[in-house]
């Protein structure tokens, strides 16, 4: 009974130890990695070089929704042409994990503040996101963004020149 209790005392700690393989959420971060820091370069090649062209992405802007390749690209292209000295900082990186499951599935996560300038206005945004990234074969696949972007597009346009009201 002693060698039985014993055996079964030593089963659990070493079930309780187990780790899951990160190897492949690793890689993937990898990759996740390159695709946020070609955006604050503004390295639009490198974009379309980890994006698959049968992505699917959830679009931090009001009202589109999910958006594919041409769909990305040209807000990548937004982004770009309309604001500089674009950084990401404070990035927490999380391992993605299956929705039924809850077992890490090799997806990357993370959540950071994008900070920058809008090219014409010369005016700042500070804006904690959220993204996610599934990866096939060296590519982001499906993504999501989620930060106020609508929001901050309109705090950093420039100020409309009020027309002086001329009483008659």
């Amino acid at each position: 009974m002693k060698k039985l209790l014993l055996i079964a005392i030593a089963l659990i700690a070493v079930s309780c130890q187990n780790t899951p393989d990160m190897s492949l959420y690793n890689a993937n971060k990898e990759i996740a990695e390159k695709w946020i820091r070609a955006y604050e370069s503004t390295d639009l090649e490198t974009i379309k070089s980890l994006t698959s062209k049968d992505i699917v992405h959830q679009s931090p802007q009001y009202g589109v929704g999910e958006i594919g390749y041409d769909g990305i690209l040209a807000q990548a292209n937004f982004y770009m042409n309309g604001y500089e000295n674009i950084t990401f900082t404070d990035a927490v990186w999380l391992p993605g994990v299956d929705n039924t499951t809850l077992i890490s599935n090799g997806g990357v996560r993370v959540y950071g503040t994008w900070k920058g300038n809008n090219k014409e206005s010369g005016k700042t945004f500070s804006v904690d996101s959220y993204h996610w990234m599934e990866v096939e074969g060296g590519k982001v696949v499906r993504s999501g963004d989620f930060f106020d972007a609508t929001g901050m597009v309109m705090a950093t346009q420039p100020d409309t020149a009020e027309e002086e009201v001329v009483e008659t």
